[in-house]
């Protein structure tokens, strides 16, 4: 191909939304908050890293898929994410906030096992 042609390969790939993106893109306000709850500012800033790389790229990078692997390990309160202090300290057990928490968890597993058969991811 020549520097002539009008052809631009970058238009000729679409890359499609994975299902990551989707699902991230109508939860957003509740991941955020979920991250915030469970890890505090540091977290919250991460996951606006996360939402950043994912409404900006069409393909998950390394970076993303790092903190992706975070948020799942913080939804899931992961001793090694999750300190106790938090748990015990701001999250009743019977707190409706957990079911939402696990629905969270769900939804983000499902869409990057989806996501790593349709794309490849892991």
């Amino acid at each position: 191909m020549n520097s002539i042609t009008p052809f631009d390969l970058r238009h000729a790939v679409s890359a499609h939304r994975s299902p990551v993106h989707e699902y991230v893109a109508q939860n957003w306000p509740a991941l955020r908050n979920a991250a915030a709850l469970l890890g505090g500012q540091r977290a919250a800033q991460e996951a606006d890293r996360l939402f950043d790389d994912l409404t900006t790229h069409a393909t998950i990078g390394i970076h993303a898929k790092r903190r992706l692997e975070r948020m799942m390990r913080r939804l899931e309160l992961d001793e090694d994410i999750v300190s106790e202090d938090v748990l015990l300290n701001v999250i009743n057990p019977f707190d409706p906030v957990v079911d939402q928490l696990c629905l969270l968890a769900d939804g983000l597993r499902h869409a990057s096992e989806e996501a790593s058969y349709i794309c490849g991811l892991s």
